[in-house]
């Protein structure tokens, strides 16, 4: 199977989920990592035709096959990129720096009245507290100003802090209580640095709880100023109380996930060490015998035999031995091992994401094992045909029924076949009609294709009975009896398990096709989709930066560009004199003369 063709199909099975995506080459090597807020996305445009730089282009060329590993958000992505960067030291990544290259939260606590700062730099070379590693600077900021707000700690540096004998500005917009010149005692300014550690920390609860006796406490002996204080305080913390994704409020942890379609299974361990995610370790094979459970049974003994585990090890469902192992493997390493099952809140959500990744990850895995043909499964459904070899969709797309484009994409066995591709700008077509739309796309698609004598097996179109219509009528216009007709309609609230696909006598066949099949034609769908979107983004974008000097006779793009930079934009063009343009350069007299007189008496 030619390479390119192997990588177009990749990225078909491609997430659209955030994640970080790893490049080997021929030899299994991985050459390149990357994030993405969008893997699909990112991933496709290393194979667009403008792609350029030559770094780039020589990475695309040694590039043989495509990993991802799904985060669940560009935060986590951004910082497992880091880790693995740092572990595979890929050829065509610049090598990011260490953990200084991610700012803190740093409490000194080598002074008897610690200070919170902002630090970027080596961890090792300061004695005090560490919050992060953060992965935007803003947030850091944010966190400081209201430690500030809420605990008044010193954020001075210690030589600043000797030499005073005044408060300073900071005091006065009561950020710091001061402790340079004695106006809070060093017990009290030691429950306040208490208090904002458990508040980096997340134990908001705690210290609500805390604050809230503190508050009636000062109201009962009528000390209502300082009860009104305490009170502002609980609000602000209220306000920033919010539930908090497992992989921050977790030290150590394995999450297990294991997924399988008929007799191929695929096992992820999910590691969190010290708060931060470190990818995933993955292991496939192939067992026709024992059920799931017992493969997870046979995996865990095999595994945490022999490596460290951590104190928790969340897990998909309740297997044999369990209880035995965690017995064995809490003596063997001299410490408390849970294990915990993956329905429990609050290690439900994070367990989702990881399951999501696996799932992804098998899909993938089957597909390269049957990379030959993407048909295989599309062939063993429909036996009454012939072995199918080319299949087209076609999709429609508008904003608000303007700028209407149609699409269609052509699949081999060997996946997508660019060259192939088709976009129609629709015309002479009611706003809003997407069955006269996809009938005109059709009729043009399948007409050329006709006069080509090579039409494909399969039409694939997005819709349901009113497509499949317009399929038909179109056929039988062309006189083309030959083509099986397939319409795939959207699920109940567009989810894609709940899918349709519907043949041109309308019956509903989903239930006699395999799920493999099912996933090809949504893809199929998808990219069809996709292809719709960009077009019809081009046109609008297109349209929008259309200019009123578009249509002057002599005015091309360069001297459009020169006047919009001279006059700051086609306002300031509109309100210039015909002297006033020739200050531009290339604009003579006459040149500026026509632009005038077009603007002010033939404007568009």
């Amino acid at each position: 199977m030619p390479v390119k063709a192997m990588i177009d199909k990749l990225i078909l099975d491609i997430t659209s989920r955030p994640g970080i995506y790893k490049f080997l080459d021929q030899n299994s090597k991985i050459i390149y990592i990357g994030k993405a807020l969008n893997l699909k996305k990112r991933i496709s445009s290393y194979f667009n035709k403008s792609v350029s730089g030559i770094k780039t282009q020589k990475l695309v060329e040694h590039i043989s096959d495509i990993e991802v590993i799904i985060t669940e958000n560009e935060e986590e992505a951004l910082i497992l990129e880091n880790t693995l960067i740092k572990k595979h030291k890929p050829k065509y990544n610049i090598l990011l720096r260490d953990d200084k290259s991610y700012p803190y939260i740093y409490i000194d606590t080598s002074h008897e009245f610690p200070s919170i700062k902002f630090y970027r730099g080596n961890k090792n070379t300061k004695n005090g507290i560490f919050f992060g590693p953060y992965t935007q600077v803003a947030h850091v900021r944010y966190m400081l100003n209201l430690t500030q707000k809420i605990f008044k700690i010193r954020s001075c540096e210690n030589s600043y802090f000797n030499n005073r004998n005044k408060p300073c500005l900071q005091h006065q917009i009561n950020r710091c209580d001061a402790p340079c010149v004695g106006l809070i005692s060093k017990e009290h300014y030691s429950t306040s640095v208490k208090n904002t550690i458990l508040f980096l920390q997340g134990k908001n609860e705690s210290l609500i709880n805390e604050y809230s006796l503190k508050m009636e406490n000062y109201s009962s002996s009528q000390e209502f100023e300082e009860a009104s204080m305490v009170r502002d305080k609980i609000s602000m913390i209220r306000s920033l109380t919010k539930s908090k994704n497992i992989i921050n409020n977790q030290k150590d942890l394995d999450i297990i996930t294991c997924s399988n379609i008929d007799d191929i299974y695929c096992i992820d361990v999910f590691l969190v060490r010290d708060g931060v995610n470190l990818g995933n370790k993955t292991f496939e094979f192939k067992n026709s015998q024992d059920s799931p459970e017992i493969i997870l049974n046979s995996f865990f003994k095999q595994y945490y035999l022999t490596n460290n585990p951590p104190n928790k090890i969340v897990v998909p469902s309740e297997f044999q031995d369990s209880a035995l192992l965690m017995n064995v493997l809490s003596r063997k390493h001299k410490k408390s091992i849970k294990l915990i099952y993956s329905n429990r809140k609050p290690y439900s959500t994070w367990s989702k994401i990881c399951q999501a990744n696996t799932d992804d990850r098998l899909q993938l895995l089957i597909n390269s094992k049957s990379k030959d043909n993407l048909f295989a499964s599309l062939n063993n459904d429909f036996k009454h045909i012939d072995e199918v070899e080319n299949i087209i969709c076609f999709d429609i797309s508008h904003l608000s029924g303007s700028n209407t484009q149609g699409s269609c994409v052509w699949f081999t066995k060997y996946g997508p076949q660019k060259n192939l591709y088709r976009r129609y700008n629709v015309v002479d077509i009611k706003k809003s009609d997407d069955y006269g739309a996809i009938k005109f796309v059709m009729r043009k698609r399948l007409k050329k294709l006709q006069d080509e004598n090579s039409l494909p097996d399969i039409i694939v179109v997005d819709g349901g009975k009113g497509q499949i219509t317009q399929a038909k009528l179109v056929l039988k216009e062309l006189n083309i009896s030959s083509l099986m007709v397939l319409g795939i309609v959207k699920g109940h609230k567009r989810n894609t398990d709940n899918d349709r696909i519907l043949d041109i006598n309308f019956n509903d066949i989903t239930l006699t096709l395999s799920k493999k099949t099912i996933i090809t034609i949504q893809k199929m769908r998808d990219e069809a989709h996709r292809f719709a979107i960009i077009g019809q983004r081009q046109k609008s974008n297109q349209k929008q930066y259309n200019s009123k000097l578009d249509s002057i006779p002599g005015i091309g793009k360069i001297k459009k560009i020169e006047l919009l930079k001279y006059f700051g934009g086609i306002q300031g063009v509109l309100k210039s004199s015909a002297e006033d343009l020739t200050n531009v350069s290339g604009i003579s007299m006459h040149l500026a003369d026509i632009i005038y007189n077009h603007l002010h008496n033939n404007e568009i």
